[in-house]
């Protein structure tokens, strides 16, 4: 069960981590805001930790972003300070997401890349809101992202599924990973459809549902 979580987590954690990246570097926040943003770059240093026994990779953006979100308790860090240390933790990380999702062949590295945007969009703009981020354009934008990815990926699925023998067990993956998504994706654009702000509580059951999906679904691409 292990082997079809793994390639899921991690690429929530490598889209997640990117995203808080892009905020914190291109977002136009004030000190407050980038203090509790470091302070959701923990949630993602432990969840590298969960990595370790399928890649011991993971120790290394374990350690760098852990080292960065440590040096980053005092001072501002938008263009001075332990930067370097972000950029060097993004670069591991997505090394470490390349070897873990690529081990396990080609297709679970593409389902891999659409994973990125599908669960890192969802994970990340839960932490964002949890951060009390007032970047409004990533309250748009994040889960159109997530939309658009679930569409490709449930295409990409049928294209696998149709290389493969097509068992029950694959109807049964495939029926529970698009209903889990489209509930994922229902959570998340929630506060579009009733035009309020977001909740970080349902982003992070709408970010369930799709990791939940996504899981069911590697069963299919994974074979």
């Amino acid at each position: 069960m292990y082997a079809y979580v793994a390639p899921s987590l991690v690429s929530a954690i490598l889209g997640a981590q990117l995203v808080l990246s892009l905020a914190l570097l291109k977002g136009e926040i004030c000190p407050g805001q980038r203090g509790r943003f470091h302070r959701a770059y923990w949630v993602l240093v432990f969840a590298w930790v969960i990595l370790v026994p399928s890649s011991f990779l993971a120790t290394i953006p374990f350690l760098f972003l852990g080292l960065f979100a440590f040096r980053s308790k005092t001072g501002k860090t938008r263009h001075s300070g332990p930067i370097p240390l972000l950029h060097v933790a993004n670069l591991t990380a997505c090394v470490a997401w390349l070897i873990i999702t690529a081990s396990q062949g080609w297709m679970v590295a593409v389902f891999g890349l659409l994973q990125i945007v599908l669960l890192g969009a969802s994970a990340g703009h839960g932490l964002l809101v949890r951060a009390k981020s007032r970047l409004q354009a990533f309250d748009n934008l994040l889960p159109l992202a997530s939309v658009l990815a679930l569409m490709a990926t449930v295409l990409l699925v049928a294209v696998a599924a149709s290389l493969t023998t097509f068992t029950t067990l694959n109807i049964n993956a495939l029926f529970a990973g698009v209903g889990l998504g489209l509930l994922g994706i229902a959570a998340s654009i929630w506060h579009l459809l009733k035009n309020t702000k977001p909740a970080w509580w349902r982003l992070m059951i709408g970010f369930g549902f799709l990791f939940a999906a996504s899981v069911s679904l590697n069963t299919i691409v994974m074979g």
